[in-house]
């Protein structure tokens, strides 16, 4: 074989093996590139689903501050001897005292995301840490507040129970006014100073309950602050 056929056939096969590395390095590209617009899609419906979450969870949250600073409102009153001009029944002032209000924000479409990796489609930095400070930071308070009240709640009522049975019982039979029944009510705190201190104590965990709420409203709108945002640059 001569030079010349040897130099046709070695550019042949560097032809050949150009074409093949073009071809692959394209080939790459194309599917990085659809990859991209892939995961841009998937981005947009992980938002999508989150944002639908965080609705439900704003209602939720207005709904609790509402009726945490109902039951916060009508305990101090009675504590503090103030009852001349309330607006509240006597059923209600009982769940303020003997029972509870709880904080179960709606986290299943969150929980989902992040066990089956869709959180890291989310490009944007700030966006994560909104969500992640929201879902696991802020919340977790007023749940551990709740179960601090509820320690503290269970107390109250079995000092009731056993003390002042007829708040729980011949009240409910008395032909008077609901005002009236709440300052029988309010007249056994003021004399009872173990009730009165009781009640003082769940008062604490009411009003955390509620300042840790007005900071979980306040990391919701970061999050959906930033998730609207996010979405008006895809």
């Amino acid at each position: 074989m001569n030079l010349l056929s040897m130099k046709k056939i070695v550019l042949k096969y560097v032809i050949e093996f150009s074409v093949i590395v073009l071809g692959i390095s394209v080939s790459f590209w194309f599917d990085k590139y659809q990859t991209s617009l892939d995961n841009i899609d998937r981005e947009k419906e992980v938002l999508s689903e989150l944002s639908t979450e965080l609705e439900v969870i704003e209602n939720t949250v207005k709904n609790r501050d509402s009726v945490f600073r109902f039951d916060t409102e009508n305990l101090i009153r009675v504590i503090n001897d103030d009852i001349s001009d309330v607006t509240f029944s006597y059923s209600e002032l009982l769940i303020a005292s003997i029972d509870y209000r709880g904080f179960s924000p709606s986290e299943e479409i969150y929980t989902s995301l992040k066990y089956d990796g869709g959180l890291k489609f989310i490009r944007s930095s700030k966006i994560k840490v909104a969500i992640e400070s929201f879902y696991n930071g802020t919340k977790t308070y007023v749940l551990a507040n709740t179960e601090d009240e509820i320690i503290v709640q269970r107390d109250v009522l079995k000092y009731i129970q056993f003390n002042h049975p007829e708040l729980l019982i011949e009240i409910g039979d008395m032909e008077i006014s609901e005002l009236d029944k709440i300052k029988f009510f309010t007249r056994i705190v003021q004399k009872d100073r173990t009730l009165k201190s009781l009640l003082i104590s769940k008062l604490r965990f009411m009003k955390n309950k509620l300042i840790f709420l007005e900071a979980v409203s306040y990391t919701h709108l970061r999050a959906h602050e930033t998730r609207h945002d996010l979405v008006c640059r895809l």
